[in-house]
C-alpha cells in the first residue's frame, strides 16, 4: 500500500518544535500568574500611604506586572492561533485520496507528536519498518487523551504499555534504520484520515489515530477482544470526548454571543407585565436551564422544532406533547426554555419565559371549586397580559374530567379553552397516549385548540450520549469512575430486559441504581458486573456470567425434567437445547427463547413437561416463585374473533387488561403455555405469527409487548387418533405425515406450524411407563408423610394395582391421579386424623383392599 507520508519538513512538525520552546509552552501559566500579581499589586499603593513603600515604586510595580501579563498573553495567543494551527493549502478531503499530497501535513500538533515519537522509538531500536503498534505505544507514552480514553474503557494502561513495548522489541531489526512504513501503519493513517473527514475535521488528531488503530491494528484488536470492547465503543467514546473538549473551548470564549447570552438580561422582563399569582404557583424553567447551561439536549431535535413552530404561529399557538412517561417530554420543554433564554429560538420566542404551572400545589391549597377557578383565571390573565410567558401544564389529562365527574375531579378545560383561542396566549400541554385516548379525545371541543407533537423514545446511541453526560456529575459526587462498557451494558440490558419502560428513563434509573449499589460495595469503579446484578434483581432474569449453579442446572436439564416426566425424550431434549442456546447468548435476540408445539393424546405429559421446566429452571434461577413465571392460557376459551380483546386487552368501550399481554409485560422472563391451541379461532392463531417471528405484539392499549425472554409451548390433542392407530398397528408414525394430515383437515395452517422451533410428538404411555409414573406419585406421598416422621413402604404390587385400575390409553396418566387420590390419599388422611397412624410408624398399603398396615 502506497502513502505519501513524512513529517519531516512539514509546517506542523515545525509548529511542534516551536511550541515546545519553554517561553511559548508556559506562556499561559505566566500570563495568569502576572495577571493575579497585577491585581494584588494595587494593595502596594495602600502600603505606600502608610510609609512602608515609596509611592513611586508602588505605582511602577503594577505597570511592570501589567506589561508582563500582556507580553505573555500575546505569546499565548500567538501559540494558540498561529503556531498550533498552520494554514492548509487544500482541504483534507482532497488530499486524503491522492498520493500527490503529504498526508502528514494534515496532522494536529498532538497527532504529529505521536507519529514522531513512534518513528523515533523504531529508529532507536533499528526496526526494519515502522509498525502501527508503534503509534499505540507513542500514544500511551505521550498523549493524555488516549490514556484517559483507555482508562474509561476499562483498559489497564500500564499493562498495555508494557505489552506493546514487549511486542515491538520482538519485531525484525535492520542493520541501519530506514523510514519504511508498514502496511498496518499505512492502513491506520488512511483510516484515521477517513474518520477525520466523517467528523468534519480539517486535521487528523490523536482520537482519530486511536479509532484507526481499533479498526486496522491487529494488536489493538486482540486487546479489545480481551476487554470485551468493540470498534464502535472506541468511536463513540472518542466522539464524546471530542464534544466535551469543544464545549470547554467554547466556554472559555466569553466574548461569543452564546456565552454573553448565558448571563441573562433583566430588560425584557422589566418591559413585561407582572405575574404575581403565576409566580406563586409555578416554576420558571430559566432557573433550571441557567444552572445546566453546558448540558446540551440529545435527540428529539425534530420535536423541539415542531413545538417552536407551533408556538410561533399567530393563531392556535398551543402545543400538546404526547408520549409515554420517560421518553423525554419534559426535556423537550427544558430545551425550548434554554433556546429562548439564549436567544437561539425563533424571533417570536427569544427572550420568553417558559413557566411550568404547579397544578398539584394549586389544587391542594385551594379546595373550593369557585375560588380555584378564580385563581386559574387570574393566572391565565397574567400570562396573557405579560406578553413573555409560555405556560406549561404537565399531565394535562389529569385535570380534564370526562362528562361524568367523580368527587374530587378537577376540570380546567372550560376556563382554559377561553384563553387557548386567543392568539397571544402560548401554552404547552404534556400528556401520555393513555391520557390522550382516555380523557382528551373524549373532549373534542377542547382538543381542537392543540396541535400534537408525538414523542418516541430516543435511540440507544443517543441514550449512551445522555448517560455519558450524566456520568461526569455522578463521578464527582460519588468519587467513582464510571467505565464506558458499564454505560454500554446499561443500555444493552435495559433495552433487552426492560421493554415496558422507554429510553432514556430506564437507562438513567439503572445508572443511578448501579452507582448506588457499587458505592454500597465500596467500589471505586463502576464495572459491568454491577450493572448486570442490579438489572437481574429488578427483572428477576438471570443476566451476566453464568454461575456454577446455573451451569450445572442447564447441563443436566434433561435428567432433572425426566425426574418428573416419563418417556418423551424428544420433547425434553428440544427444550433443554433451546434453553442452553438462549442462555449462552447465541440464539436470536429478536425472537422468543424457544417456541414448541406439543402434539399427542391427553395425559401423556405435555402440560406436565411445561410445568416441570417452569419449576426446575425458571423457579430456581429467577428470584420469584416458579408459578410467578408460568403463564397458562386455555385457548379453548378463544373460539371467536370477539375474544381477542380478552387476550391482548382493550381500551374502549371498556378498559380491559389482556390475559396474555399483561402478565408478559409484568413478568417478561416467563414460560407461556397455550393449552389446546387447536380450539382457538384461526384469526387468533394469526396473532401469534408476529410473536413467533418478531418477538413482540401490540396490545389493546397500543403498547409494545416483548416476548424475547419467554419460552412459548403450545399443546394440542389434534392427531391423537392417528397416533393411537399407528401404535396399535405397530408401525412408526412419521412427524411430517401427522402434520400433513393436520393441514389436510384444516386444523392448522403450514405457515403457523412452521413458525415453531420444533413440533414434537408425545407418544402414548405404555403400562411400563405408567408403573414409573405410579412410583413418582407414591414417592410424592411418601415425602409428605416423611415430614411427619411416618415411613411409607412402596411395593411393586401396589404400583401394579394402581396401573390396573387406571389404565385407559385415551386418558394417559390422568386417570391415575384420581385413582391414587380416591384409594390411597383419602384413607391416609382419615388415618392421620383418627390417630390410627402416628409419628414413628412404618406403614404399607394393602394392594387388594387399600387398607393401611402398620409394620412392627
Amino acid at each position: 500500500m502506497e502513502l505519501n507520508f513524512d513529517t519531516r519538513k512539514t509546517s506542523i512538525s515545525r509548529a511542534l518544535k516551536t511550541s515546545s520552546s519553554p517561553l511559548l509552552k508556559y506562556s499561559s501559566f505566566f500570563a495568569q500568574l502576572f495577571f493575579y500579581l497585577f491585581l494584588i499589586s494595587f494593595f502596594l499603593i495602600g502600603f505606600s500611604f502608610l510609609g512602608f513603600l515609596p509611592l513611586e515604586l508602588a505605582t511602577k510595580i503594577p505597570i511592570f506586572l501589567l506589561f508582563c501579563f500582556l507580553f505573555f498573553l500575546e505569546l499565548h495567543l500567538f501559540l494558540e492561533f498561529s503556531v498550533k494551527i498552520p494554514k492548509l493549502t487544500i482541504p483534507l478531503s482532497q488530499a486524503a485520496p491522492s498520493e500527490q499530497y503529504n498526508l502528514a501535513e494534515f496532522l494536529t500538533l498532538e497527532g504529529c507528536s505521536i507519529v514522531e515519537i513512534a518513528i523515533k522509538h523504531c529508529k532507536k531500536r533499528r526496526l526494519l519498518e515502522v509498525p502501527s503498534e508503534a503509534l499505540l505505544y507513542a500514544g500511551l507514552l505521550e498523549n493524555n487523551d488516549i490514556r484517559v480514553l483507555l482508562v474509561r474503557l476499562g483498559v489497564d494502561v500500564k499493562k498495555t504499555e508494557a505489552d506493546v513495548k514487549n511486542y515491538l522489541e520482538k519485531q525484525e531489526k535492520a542493520k541501519k534504520f530506514n523510514l519504511v512504513l508498514s502496511e498496518s501503519f499505512v492502513s491506520v493513517m488512511k483510516e484515521a484520515a477517513n474518520i477525520a473527514q466523517e467528523r468534519g475535521r480539517e486535521r487528523i488528531g490523536e482520537k482519530e489515530l486511536l479509532v484507526g488503530l481499533a479498526k486496522q491494528d491487529e494488536f489493538f484488536k486482540k486487546m479489545m477482544i480481551e476487554h470485551d470492547l468493540k470498534e464502535k465503543d472506541i468511536e463513540d467514546l472518542s466522539f464524546w470526548l471530542d464534544g466535551m473538549e469543544k464545549k470547554q473551548d467554547a466556554a472559555k470564549k466569553f466574548w461569543t454571543k452564546e456565552n454573553l447570552s448565558r448571563m441573562g438580561s433583566l430588560g425584557k422582563d422589566w418591559a413585561s407585565g407582572y405575574t404575581i399569582t403565576l409566580d406563586q404557583y409555578s416554576l420558571d424553567l430559566r432557573e433550571i436551564v441557567s444552572k445546566n447551561m453546558m448540558r446540551k439536549m440529545v435527540g428529539h431535535e425534530k420535536e423541539i422544532e415542531s413545538v417552536e413552530t407551533i408556538l410561533s404561529k399567530t393563531s392556535q399557538s398551543n402545543a400538546l406533547i404526547v408520549g409515554e412517561i420517560g421518553v423525554g417530554r419534559k426535556s423537550i420543554v427544558q430545551a425550548l426554555a434554554q433556546r429562548c433564554y439564549l436567544g437561539q429560538s425563533t424571533s417570536e420566542l427569544n427572550g420568553k419565559r417558559v413557566v411550568e404551572l404547579d397544578m398539584v400545589a394549586i389544587i391542594s391549597q385551594i379546595q373550593d371549586q369557585e375560588k380555584l377557578e378564580v385563581t386559574l383565571d387570574q393566572i391565565f390573565q397574567e400570562s396573557l397580559a405579560s406578553g413573555n410567558v409560555i405556560l406549561v401544564v404537565d399531565s394535562l389529562d389529569e385535570f380534564i374530567s370526562q362528562k361524568t365527574q367523580k368527587p374530587g375531579d378537577v376540570d380546567i378545560s372550560v376556563i382554559l379553552s377561553k384563553y387557548l383561542a386567543m392568539p397571544n396566549f402560548q401554552f404547552i400541554g404534556i400528556t401520555s397516549y393513555d391520557g390522550l385516548h382516555r380523557k382528551l379525545e373524549q373532549n373534542s371541543s377542547f382538543l381542537q385548540y392543540f396541535r400534537k407533537v408525538e414523542v418516541t423514545e430516543v435511540s440507544e446511541t443517543e441514550t449512551i450520549q445522555i448517560l455519558q453526560s450524566l456520568a461526569l456529575g455522578l463521578e464527582q459526587k460519588y468519587r467513582m469512575l464510571i467505565l464506558y462498557p458499564s454505560i454500554r451494558e446499561i443500555v444493552n440490558l435495559t433495552g433487552r430486559y426492560m421493554p415496558t419502560v422507554p429510553f432514556p428513563k430506564k437507562a438513567i434509573d439503572a445508572l443511578y441504581e448501579a452507582v448506588s449499589y457499587a458505592k454500597s460495595q465500596k467500589a471505586r469503579i463502576l464495572e459491568p458486573n454491577y450493572v448486570a446484578k442490579i438489572i437481574s434483581d429488578k427483572t428477576e432474569i438471570p443476566i451476566g456470567k453464568i454461575e456454577s449453579k446455573e451451569k450445572t442446572l442447564l447441563l443436566n436439564l434433561e435428567q432433572l425434567i425426566h425426574q418428573r416426566i416419563v418417556n418423551q425424550k424428544e420433547a425434553v431434549g428440544e427444550i433443554a437445547i433451546a434453553m442452553r442456546r438462549a442462555r449462552a447468548g447465541i440464539a436470536s435476540k429478536k425472537r422468543p427463547m424457544g417456541t414448541f408445539l406439543f402434539l399427542g393424546p391427553t395425559g401423556v405429559g405435555k402440560t406436565e413437561t411445561a410445568k416441570a421446566l417452569s419449576e426446575i429452571y425458571f423457579g430456581q434461577i429467577s428470584k420469584g416463585a416458579s408459578e410467578h413465571h408460568m403463564i397458562r392460557i386455555d385457548m379453548s376459551e378463544f373460539q371467536a374473533v370477539s375474544d381477542i380483546p380478552r387476550l391482548i386487552g382493550a381500551l374502549s368501550p371498556v378498559e380491559m387488561q389482556g390475559i396474555l399481554t399483561t402478565p408478559v409485560r409484568e413478568n417478561p422472563f416467563s414460560l407461556v403455555l397455550l393449552d389446546e391451541i387447536e380450539k382457538a379461532h384461526p384469526n387468533i392463531l394469526n396473532l401469534f405469527l408476529q410473536v413467533f417471528d418478531e418477538g413482540h405484539i401490540t396490545d389493546g392499549q397500543g403498547r409494545k409487548v416483548l416476548f424475547t425472554n419467554t419460552i412459548i409451548i403450545a399443546t394440542s390433542n389434534a392427531g391423537a387418533p392417528m397416533i393411537f392407530s399407528a401404535l396399535e398397528s405397530g408401525s412408526e408414525l412419521k412427524k411430517q405425515d401427522l402434520l400433513d394430515n393436520l393441514f389436510k383437515e384444516g386444523i392448522f395452517k403450514p405457515e403457523f406450524v412452521n413458525r415453531f422451533d420444533a413440533a414434537v410428538i408425545f407418544q402414548p404411555l405404555t403400562k411400563e411407563h405408567l408403573m414409573e409414573i405410579a412410583q413418582m406419585m407414591l414417592n410424592s406421598l411418601a415425602s409428605a408423610l416423611k415430614e411427619k416422621d411416618i415411613e411409607l413402604l412402596v411395593t411393586d404390587a401396589l404400583k401394579e394395582k394402581i396401573v390396573e385400575l387406571s389404565y385407559k390409553p385415551e386418558f394417559g396418566a390422568r386417570e391415575m391421579r384420581r385413582v391414587v387420590q380416591d384409594t390411597i390419599e383419602n384413607k391416609v388422611a382419615d388415618s392421620l386424623l383418627s390417630d390410627t397412624i402416628a409419628k414413628g410408624d412404618k406403614i404399607e398399603i394393602n394392594p387388594e383392599n387399600f387398607e393401611i398396615v402398620v409394620l412392627k
